[in-house]
């Protein structure tokens, strides 16, 4: 394009345009991103962006003395919502959960949904005990959305894995995602079990 015969007050109204231009594709690309690493349904990172920012903060834990926990959580459930109320039922349970987990975070936490009914939780620089205490506040807003639900009750089986100074550079995020999804199903066979024993129970 040629400036050399506009108007002054011509050429600055077209570099506002472009410079809103450039502004509005900046916005557009930014929300495009967003969107790539957000899982859609829940708001929390999906699992590719999401085991990218934990690689990040395996990195910084094995170079520093912080402390790194994993917990792995599992909705209980989730299959008897879909197939009694409805997909539309089982999505909202999945949304309600999720928004607790957000609540009861830290900023510098973070939830990945690995896929259906599983996601990780990470906690940079706390220890076991300490995210004890947050799984504690959840399963309190848990009980209080279940006093409303006549339907069901909203439920999660969870195992935490500690990384710390003694094991740093002897386990790999594979490993670690492992050994915390084993204790997960550590707490999700116990839950199994007593439902058996008071099934038993209430048949003799």
């Amino acid at each position: 394009m040629n400036y050399n015969n506009m108007s002054k007050e011509k050429l600055i109204e077209i570099l506002i345009q472009k410079d809103n231009m450039l502004e509005k594709l900046r916005a557009e690309n930014e929300e495009l991103n967003y969107w790539a690493n957000i899982d859609a349904m829940t708001g929390v990172l999906n699992k590719k962006s999401g085991l990218e920012v934990l690689e990040r903060e395996f990195e910084l834990s094995n170079n520093s003395m912080d402390n790194l926990v994993i917990c792995f959580i599992d909705v209980d459930g989730l299959k008897i919502v879909n197939d009694t109320f409805g997909h539309k039922e089982g999505d909202k349970l999945l949304i309600n959960i999720t928004k607790i987990l957000k609540e009861s975070i830290r900023k510098t936490d973070f939830v990945i949904r690995m896929g259906g009914d599983e996601f990780l939780v990470v906690f940079p620089q706390m220890t076991i005990k300490e995210v004890n205490n947050v799984l504690e506040r959840v399963l309190v807003l848990l009980d209080e959305i279940n006093n409303a639900n006549e339907k069901y009750n909203l439920s999660i089986s969870y195992g935490f894995y500690q990384y710390e100074r003694e094991t740093k550079k002897e386990l790999t995020i594979n490993e670690l995602i492992k050994r915390a999804d084993a204790e997960m199903y550590k707490m999700k066979r116990e839950k199994r079990r007593n439902y058996t024993k008071n099934v038993e129970k209430y048949k003799c």
